[in-house]
C-alpha cells in the first residue's frame, strides 16, 4: 500500500521498509474514529493483533488492572460470563491474555489459523469498546473488590484484591512502586496501576465505569498488527467496530517529570515471624536519566550495568562484597515508560549501611573514571548485550507480540513506533562510543554529578503481616459498623445477584455467539519433530535442522548413577560452571571469554521421567546458542569449561551461595506455587524426588544448612564439585545435540578433548517418601495449594484424551468454582505423559475450601459428560498445548526430550489422533485418575501462617526456611 491509499476507513499515513527485520511497515490512521494502526509486515504465519489504551492513573485503587479484567467478562455482541474463558476453551490461539502497566493496558492475541484470527480479533475489540459492565455491576464485584462473609468473617474480596495481595508480599514489587512514588511524584507513574490492596476498596463502581468511558475510545488506541496477515479481510473487520465512533477531543499526554530533590524513604516488608531480620535490608538508589526516545542511552545504562555489576569480578560488585556491607549488589537500568531511569540495589545488608554504601559507590566510581574504563570488559560487556538484543526468538514470548510490544515503547508517547524496534543504528553508534568518554560520562551523571535522586530502604519487619491482616479488619468492621439498614439490604441484595450470576451458566444462545472454528479446520497430524542421529568416535549425535540466524549445541553427560543426596551437588555444580578459573583463564577474564565467544550459556541439571515413577534419567545439560560464525571457538570454550576449570576458590563459592540464597529468599512469596508443586512430585516419582533435590525446598534448606557449617565443609564441597565434574565429563557419558550451524568439527573437538571414564547406567532409582501433607511457610497474605498423584502408580496410562480433560476441568470447573467464586489469581489441572497429574491454585485466599474443590473433580466430569457435551471447542483449545508455537530452540529441546524418552514421531501422532476423537466416553474412562488424585491425598500448601492453619485438619508438618 503507498501513502494516502485508503482501505476500510484506514489511510496509510507512512510506509517504510526495514530490512533490519526483513519487514515492512505500515503506518494507517482511522479518520473516522481517530485510531491509529500500524502493521509489521513480516513473513510470520503466527500472526499478532494487540490494541492498547494509554490508561494514566490518578490513584493506586487499580482501575485499568480491574477494567482489564473485567471487559473480557462479557460484551453486546457476546453475552456470555466470559469471553475470555470461552476462548480459551475453543481457540486455537498461540498466545491470549491482556496486560496492565503503569500507563496502558494492552489486549494481544496470536494465531496461526487466519480464521481464528479474525475470530480473536472480533471478540476482543467487542469486549474492550462494548464491554458488559455498563449492564451489569457484579462484574466490578467479582474481578475487583466485594465484602463477604459476615461477623468476624465479614472481610474483602476480589480477583485482583488477592492478586495483588500476593503482589505486594514480594520485596521486589514493593521495592519496584515505592522507587516509582518517590521518582514520580507529579505524574501518574507515582500510583499504584496494577492497585494496592489497601487502597482497592476505595474503588467505587461509578469511579471504575467513568474510567472505562474516558479511556477505552479508539482515539486513544494504537492498534498493532504484525506478520502475514489477510489486511484486507482484518482491516475490514476493525472497522467494522471502529465506525461507529467519532474522535475524541481530549488530552491523554503525560507530564515530563522535573528532577526530584534529593529524598530517603525507610518502607517496612513483610518477612516471617520466626526469621531472623538481621542482614535483610535491601537499599537501592536512583535517578530519572533520559526519555524513551534517547535508545542510545538506554542501551548504554544496560551495559553499563553488566561492566559494574554483571559477576562477583565486575568492579563496583567486586568493591561492595569486599566491603561486607552487602551480599549482593546490582546496577538497574528500568525503560518501557516515557522516562527511563537507573541506579544500584544491595541485597542482604542493614538499613544503618546506606550512607557507608553511598560513599563506596561514589568513590569506587571515581577510581573508575580516574583509571580509565577496561575496553575489554565494555566491549565485552556490549558484544553479550547485542547478542540478546538481535535473538528476536528467544524473548519466551511469541515474536509478534514481543514486536507489538516494542513498538508502544516509543508509538505510546507519540514517537515513532519504528524507534522501538530497530536496534543497529544504536549499537552501532555504541561500538564508536567504546573509543570515546560517552560511557565514562553516563557513569559519571549516574553516579557522582546528579542531586536528583531517591533512596529507598526497606527493613525487615517480622509483625508486618499480622499488622496488615488487623488492619484490613479493623476498616471493614469500621465500615460495618457504620452501615445502615437500607445499606445492609443493599449490600445483601448485591451479594445475592453476584451469586446468582456466577452460579447461572449461560445459555446456549449466549454461548453459541462464539465464534469457534471445525475440526475440519485442523490438520491432521501435529508438526513433525525433524531429527536425524548420527554417531562420532562412537558418541551419539543428534542434528536438527533449524530456521535461524543462529548456532545451537548442547552437550549432555549422563549423571544416572548418582545418589539422591548428590544431586544437590550436581544442581550446585552446574550454577558454578563458568564462574571459576579455568586452566586458560582467570576467573576475571572468563566472564568476558564467555560473553565476547556465548551468545547465550547455560549449564542445568536435567531430569526426565524413567520407565516407571521409581526411576527417572539424570544429565548434566550444558547449552549454547551463538552466531554463526562464533560457533567453533564458542564450542572449545565449553569444552574448556567442562574440562580444566579449577575448584579451589573458597571466598567464590561461599560468595555465589550466599547470593542463591539470598534469591530464593526473596522467591519464596511470589514462587510459592512452583516450591509446592515439586515438593508433591517428590511424593511419588524419582523424577520428583531428584528435581526437588535439585531446585526445590529441600534445595534451598541444603543451601543455608552448607553456608551455616563453616569452612571445612565448603571446602569439602569444592572437591566434591571437582570429583563430580571429572566423572561426568567423559565420553561414555555423552551425547550431543547441534543444529547445522555447529560445525562437526568443533563437535570432534570437544569430544577428544573428554576423556574416557565409566557409563552411568540406563535410569537411576531413587526412594520416595510415600503420601504426605505439608505447608511452607512463606511471608505472604495470600496462598498457593497442590494436591497431585501419578498415573502410572496406578496402572494407568496417558492418554491423548488428557489435554482435553485439562481443558474442560480448568474452564468448565475450576476457573468457576476456584477463580470466580474462591477469589484465587489462578488455578489449574495439569495432565502430562510422565504421568505426573496435579490441580493447583495461585495467590489463593482460601486454601483449604480450594483443596476440596480439587477432590470433587471426578464428580464434576461425571455430571458434565452426562450431558453428552460437544467436545469441539475443548479439542480445538488442547491442539494448542498438545502441538505449539515453537521457536528453534524449543523445537530441539523437544525433539532432545522424546529421543531420551523413547518416544516416536508416530506415538506422538497416534496421541494427536486420540485428542481428536475424544469422546465422553473417553473423558469417563480418565475419571478413576481423579479419583486417584483426591485418595492419594498428596497436599502441600505455601502460604502465609493464617492460611495454613485453615488447612490444620490436612497438613501433617509446615515447613520453614
Amino acid at each position: 500500500m503507498q501513502i494516502n491509499d485508503t482501505l476500510h476507513g484506514f489511510t496509510v499515513t507512512r510506509t517504510r521498509a526495514l530490512p533490519e527485520l526483513n519487514a515492512t511497515l505500515v503506518e494507517m490512521h482511522h479518520k473516522g474514529s481517530g485510531a491509529h494502526l500500524a502493521w509489521l509486515d513480516r513473513k510470520d504465519e503466527n500472526k499478532t493483533f494487540s490494541i492498547a489504551f494509554k490508561t494514566l492513573p490518578n490513584d493506586s485503587t487499580g482501575v485499568f488492572h480491574i477494567l482489564e479484567h473485567s471487559v473480557l467478562c462479557g460484551s453486546d455482541k457476546y453475552p456470555v460470563k466470559e469471553p475470555f474463558v470461552e476462548l480459551l476453551k475453543s481457540s486455537v490461539q498461540t498466545f491470549l491474555n491482556a496486560f496492565t502497566f503503569p500507563d496502558k493496558t494492552v489486549y494481544p492475541v496470536c494465531s496461526r489459523n487466519d480464521r481464528d484470527f479474525l475470530n480473536l480479533i472480533d471478540v476482543y475489540l467487542d469486549a474492550v469498546l462494548h464491554p458488559a459492565i455498563y449492564k451489569n455491576p457484579s462484574i466490578f464485584r467479582q474481578e475487583g473488590w466485594r465484602y463477604e462473609g459476615e461477623g468476624e468473617n465479614l472481610g474483602y474480596q476480589g480477583v485482583v484484591f488477592n492478586e495483588m495481595k500476593g503482589a505486594f508480599s514480594s520485596p521486589q514489587t514493593v521495592l519496584y512502586n515505592e522507587m516509582q512514588r518517590v521518582l514520580f511524584p507529579d505524574n501518574c507513574y507515582r500510583y499504584v496501576s496494577g492497585g494496592d490492596p489497601r487502597c482497592i476498596p476505595d474503588l467505587t463502581y461509578e469511579q471504575f465505569i467513568a474510567n472505562h468511558k474516558k479511556y477505552y475510545h479508539p482515539s486513544n488506541a494504537r492498534i498493532s498488527l504484525v506478520g502475514s496477515v489477510d489486511l484486507n479481510a482484518v482491516l475490514e473487520k476493525i472497522d467494522s467496530f471502529l465506525s461507529a465512533f467519532t474522535p475524541l477531543d481530549a488530552d491523554f499526554s503525560i507530564p515530563m517529570q522535573q528532577p526530584i530533590e534529593q529524598i530517603v524513604e525507610v518502607v517496612p516488608f513483610e518477612i516471617g515471624a520466626d526469621e531472623p531480620k538481621e542482614n535483610r535490608a535491601i537499599i537501592a538508589c536512583a535517578s530519572i536519566l533520559g526519555r524513551f526516545d534517547d535508545k542510545e542511552r538506554a542501551f548504554a545504562l544496560s551495559v553499563l550495568s553488566d561492566y559494574l555489576t554483571g559477576d562477583n569480578d565486575a568492579p563496583l560488585k567486586r568493591a561492595v562484597i569486599d566491603s561486607g556491607l552487602a551480599q549482593d549488589f546490582s546496577v538497574l537500568a528500568e525503560e518501557g515508560q516515557q522516562q527511563l531511569y537507573g541506579g544500584w540495589t544491595a541485597l542482604n545488608t542493614e538499613r544503618e549501611n546506606q550512607k557507608p554504601l553511598e560513599a563506596l559507590v561514589r568513590d569506587t566510581i571515581t577510581k573508575i573514571l580516574e583509571n580509565g574504563l577496561d575496553r575489554e570488559r565494555l566491549s565485552a560487556c556490549l558484544h553479550q548485550f547485542a547478542f540478546n538484543l538481535r535473538d528476536r526468538e528467544g524473548k519466551g514470548w511469541p515474536r509478534g507480540l514481543d514486536e507489538a510490544l516494542s513498538m508502544l515503547d516509543t508509538w505510546l508517547y507519540d514517537g515513532d513506533p519504528a524507534d522501538g524496534l530497530l536496534i543497529e543504528t544504536a549499537l552501532s553508534s555504541l561500538e564508536n562510543h567504546l573509543n570515546d568518554d560517552y560511557f565514562a560520562s553516563l557513569l559519571s551523571e549516574l553516579f557522582l554529578n546528579n542531586p536528583h535522586t531517591a533512596t529507598i530502604v526497606l527493613v525487615p519487619d517480622q509483625t508486618l503481616g499480622e499488622a496488615k491482616r488487623e488492619a484490613e479488619a479493623a476498616r471493614v468492621k469500621r465500615e460495618s459498623e457504620a452501615w445502615t439498614e437500607d445499606d445492609k439490604a443493599k449490600l445483601v441484595k448485591e451479594a445475592e445477584a453476584l451469586k446468582a450470576w456466577q452460579q447461572t451458566p449461560d445459555s446456549e444462545e449466549a454461548l453459541k455467539t462464539i465464534p469457534m472454528l471445525k475440526l475440519s479446520d485442523l490438520n491432521d497430524r501435529p508438526q513433525p519433530l525433524t531429527m536425524s542421529e548420527t554417531e562420532l568416535h562412537k558418541v551419539p549425535v543428534l542434528n536438527h535442522t533449524v530456521d535461524s540466524d543462529l548456532a545451537f549445541f548442547k552437550a549432555h553427560l549422563a549423571a544416572n548413577d548418582l545418589k539422591l543426596e548428590e544431586l544437590s551437588v550436581l544442581s550446585l555444580l552446574c550454577r558454578m560452571i563458568g564462574n571459576f578459573a579455568t586452566e586458560r583463564h582467570s576467573r576475571a577474564a572468563l566472564p568476558m571469554a564467555i560473553k565476547n565467544t556465548i551468545g547465550r550459556f547455560d549449564v542445568t541439571p536435567t531430569v526426565l521421567p524413567g520407565s516407571d515413577p521409581t526411576h527417572c534419567r539424570v544429565m548434566l545439560s550444558a547449552s549454547i546458542a551463538c552466531l554463526k560464525e562464533q560457533a567453533e571457538p564458542a564450542i572449545k570454550l565449553l569444552a574448556e569449561l567442562l574440562t580444566e576449570t579449577i575448584w579451589d576458590d573458597l571466598n567464590q563459592l561461599k560468595e555465589l551461595m550466599q547470593q542463591m540464597a539470598v534469591g530464593a529468599k526473596m522467591s519464596l512469596a511470589s514462587d510459592g506455587m512452583r516450591y509446592a508443586m515439586m515438593r508433591v512430585a517428590s511424593y511419588k516419582t524419582a523424577a520428583g524426588a531428584a528435581n526437588e533435590r535439585i531446585g526445590g525446598i529441600t534445595f534451598v534448606k541444603w543451601i543455608n544448612e552448607v553456608l551455616d557449617s563453616g569452612e571445612s565443609a565448603w571446602n569439602k564441597l569444592l572437591c566434591e564439585m571437582r570429583e563430580l565434574l571429572n566423572k561426568l565429563a567423559v565420553r561414555e557419558r555423552l551425547v550431543v545435540s547441534r543444529s547445522e550451524a555447529a560445525p562437526l568439527s568443533a563437535v570432534e573437538t570437544l569430544i577428544l578433548g573428554l576423556p574416557n571414564g565409566t557409563v552411568a547406567g540406563e535410569q537411576a532409582c531413587y526412594p520416595l517418601p510415600g503420601a504426605m501433607q505439608e505447608g511452607i511457610a512463606i511471608p505472604a497474605q495470600i496462598s498457593y495449594a497442590v494436591m497431585g498423584s501419578n498415573l502410572f502408580l496406578h496402572d494407568r496410562q496417558y492418554s491423548g484424551s488428557f489435554p482435553v480433560l485439562q481443558n474442560i476441568l480448568n474452564f468448565h470447573y475450576l476457573w468457576n468454582e476456584i477463580r470466580v467464586q474462591g477469589g484465587a489469581y489462578g488455578c489449574g489441572f495439569v495432565a502430562r505423559d510422565s504421568g505426573d497429574v496435579a490441580i493447583y491454585t495461585y495467590r489463593d485466599p482460601q486454601p483449604n475450601r480450594s483443596l476440596g474443590v480439587m477432590r470433587r473433580a471426578a464428580d464434576f466430569v461425571r455430571t458434565f459428560c452426562a450431558a453428552d457435551p460437544d467436545l469441539t471447542g475443548p479439542i480445538l483449545s488442547s491442539v494448542s498445548a498438545f502441538d505449539p508455537l515453537r521457536n528453534s530452540e524449543e523445537k530441539i529441546a523437544a525433539a532432545e526430550t522424546r529421543r531420551f524418552r523413547g518416544i516416536t514421531e508416530e506415538t506422538a501422532i497416534a496421541r494427536y489422533q486420540a485428542l481428536l476423537h475424544t469422546t465422553p466416553e473417553a473423558l469417563l474412562s480418565l475419571c478413576g485418575a481423579l479419583e486417584d488424585l483426591a485418595n492419594d491425598n498428596l497436599v502441600c500448601v505455601a502460604g502465609g501462617t493464617n492460611l495454613l492453619d485453615t488447612c490444620k485438619e490436612t497438613l501433617q508438618n509446615v515447613i520453614t526456611v
